[in-house]
């Protein structure tokens, strides 16, 4: 018991004086070392609270000239890079162009889940010499904030081709997410949500344990990215019947029994989408830029079809009301693939996600590249 007791206060002993000493290498490191701010992001989104009415409102964006690592659950940590004005881009120094092209849309415009020279909007940059491309795609915005979003672009910039890109979430988006208050000229949501300062314990780690922080950043992506390398190597290609999240059933399943959606606030989400695109095409009309709608079908859409409610007649039928150039339409494309190939889901989008992998981007891009050449 003795020679126990004698080994584990050896054995503190050394713990003590490696933590004693990697700490103090931490601190001249942070202080002699690594001099610069050490500002490690997951994301790039900016919160700004409100409170209306006794209630709590708040509204986000992309924060101006940052750099994050996003990581997403079953995707291996990419970056993330935004420009100027808080649009994700490349990364590299834009080179200006006469003409602009202008995507409008949430995460799938985005490029949620990839690095950005493999979204749609990326690739298109790449493939395409005579336009300048600007990605106004936020995760989690709806045709109002779209609109907000053209609005603020125009007074910087010009666009002479506009696309949308309307998914399954916009018809919940539009009905009961965004809404307006007096104080602020931006749709907003309510929610609970508040920043917390920054506090000095938190303050004191930043500037004092930049190596700790700077280890245990990349052990974190690392480990993440052996995990999902194991993991993918493991998967069997199979079709999976259901989504996760499953926001397309309102394609396929009768309005009155959606759980996640009344008759009345489907009806209002249809009256929004129809508005805003309407002034999506005004703004569109007054700078002389041509307006495309960008539609695809998620999974489950493939799979259970549009007899309740047809997503690829609505879309056709907005675009011809307010006169766009054209609806760039996806389902017959994405339905070629399911149709030819076994694990045609894995092909297409990202595992367990609604987002898609290089494949279904290169397949949206090479779409809408037909009618940038036209």
């Amino acid at each position: 018991m003795y020679k126990v007791f004698i080994t584990l206060k050896d054995y503190s002993i050394i713990i003590f004086f490696f933590i004693f000493f990697f700490l103090t290498g931490d601190l001249i490191f942070s202080h002699f070392i690594y001099k610069k701010d050490i500002n490690i992001k997951y994301n790039c989104f900016e919160y700004k609270n409100y409170i209306f009415n006794d209630e709590s409102f708040h509204d986000y964006h992309l924060q101006k000239n940052c750099t994050a690592t996003e990581s997403q659950r079953t995707v291996i940590p990419y970056k993330v890079f935004t420009d100027h004005y808080g649009y994700r881009y490349s990364g590299k120094k834009r080179q200006n162009k006469e003409f602009n092209l202008v995507f409008l849309g949430d995460s799938s415009t985005y490029g949620m889940g990839t690095k950005f020279e493999n979204s749609f909007v990326g690739i298109l940059e790449k493939k395409n010499k005579n336009y300048g491309v600007y990605n106004l795609g936020v995760p989690g915005y709806g045709i109002q904030k779209y609109y907000y979003a053209l609005s603020e672009f125009l007074k910087n910039e010009k666009a002479s081709k506009i696309f949308v890109t309307l998914d399954m979430t916009d018809v919940h988006d539009a009905a009961n997410r965004w809404t307006f208050i007096s104080n602020t000229k931006s749709p907003v949501l309510k929610s609970r949500y508040t920043n917390k300062e920054i506090n000095n314990w938190k303050k004191m780690q930043n500037s004092n344990f930049k190596g700790t922080k700077l280890l245990a950043f990349h052990i974190r992506n690392f480990l993440r990215y052996l995990k999902l390398k194991l993991k993918s190597s493991n998967i069997k290609n199979k079709v999976e019947e259901e989504s996760t999240i499953d926001i397309a059933n309102f394609t396929y399943t009768d309005i009155s029994k959606l759980k996640s959606l009344s008759k009345k606030d489907f009806q209002k989400s249809i009256s929004n989408i129809d508005l805003y695109f309407k002034k999506i095409s005004y703004l569109a009309k007054k700078n002389e830029a041509d307006l495309f709608l960008i539609i695809f079908p998620w999974s489950t859409t493939l799979i259970h079809g549009q007899e309740e409610f047809n997503w690829e007649n609505f879309n056709n039928n907005l675009c011809k009301k307010n006169k766009c150039a054209k609806v760039i339409n996806l389902f017959d494309d994405f339905e070629k693939v399911m149709n030819n190939n076994n694990n045609w889901k894995k092909m297409l989008y990202i595992d367990d996600d609604v987002h898609f992998k290089d494949f279904g981007n290169n397949l949206i891009a090479n779409k809408i590249l037909i009618e940038i050449n036209k």
